[in-house]
């Protein structure tokens, strides 16, 4: 993972800046834009479709031209050691606990009303975007794969370049509530917006998390795998309504 000098020792001048914030901004709008499109206003049509698949090309494909091309920096920060095998406890915790709370809230609190009363909109959705015959196969790309290529992003590219602009506190709430906003659109579509925003607000907290563990450890291990496992919980909570089990 590349950690970039922090805000007070960037060594840059207020060009420097310019561009780096030019690169930053639409780093943290796309996902939020591209989310309306293929989920909320042409979900499973062949452009809602594309619209998924430039977006996620975009979660690779941005952060490689504004690193390399345009601000011609190294990936790695060889200053540090990147201390992947530290970085899996903190991570493994954490998401073992998320994915844990959300069993629990969706079976002992009173949000098994909020889920009971919503959980057609999510099945519907699901057989709407196309992936009802192949969750499995969904499931485990967007846990792994995916959450692999948002740890990439978020947490090496966007909150890399925020600490670069910002105090480092600020820097994790920017990437975390940058991380969050797509998210809330994506489940506005199955709960009332107020449930949609505090969940949101529960991404925006785990995605300051881990931006905390690939900056302390120098390394998007724990993080990544953090990720997979409350992605697969979630994965298994969309099962569970697919087969009207919950």
């Amino acid at each position: 993972m590349s950690a970039p000098n922090d805000v007070s020792s960037d060594g840059h001048g207020p060009v420097r800046k310019r561009l780096r914030w030019s690169l930053l901004a639409p780093a943290l709008v796309v996902p939020l834009f591209g989310s309306f499109f293929y989920f909320v206003l042409f979900p499973g049509t062949p452009f809602g479709n594309a619209t998924y698949t430039v977006s996620k090309v975009f979660l690779l494909a941005w952060p490689l031209i504004a690193v390399l091309a345009v601000l011609r920096e190294p990936c790695l920060d060889r200053s540090r050691p990147r201390r992947h095998v530290d970085s899996l406890l903190p991570g493994v915790l954490f998401g073992t606990v998320v994915a844990g709370g959300l069993m629990y809230l969706l079976k002992s609190t009173p949000l098994i009303e909020v889920f009971a009363a919503n959980d057609g909109k999510i099945a519907r959705r699901i057989h709407e975007v196309g992936v009802a015959d192949r969750f499995l196969e969904f499931s485990l790309f967007i846990s792994f794969v995916h959450a692999a290529m948002e740890e990439f992003y978020w947490r090496w590219f966007v909150f890399g370049q925020a600490r670069r602009l910002l105090p480092i506190a600020a820097a994790h709430a920017v990437a975390g509530l940058g991380f969050a906003a797509h998210h809330v659109v994506v489940v506005s579509q199955f709960f009332p917006l107020g449930v949609a925003f505090a969940l949101g607000g529960c991404v925006a907290v785990g995605g300051a998390y881990w931006s905390w563990i690939a900056y302390r450890y120098n390394s998007l291990l724990g993080s990544w795998i953090s990720h997979a496992l409350v992605d697969l919980g979630l994965m298994w909570v969309g099962w569970q309504v697919l087969k009207g089990a919950m």
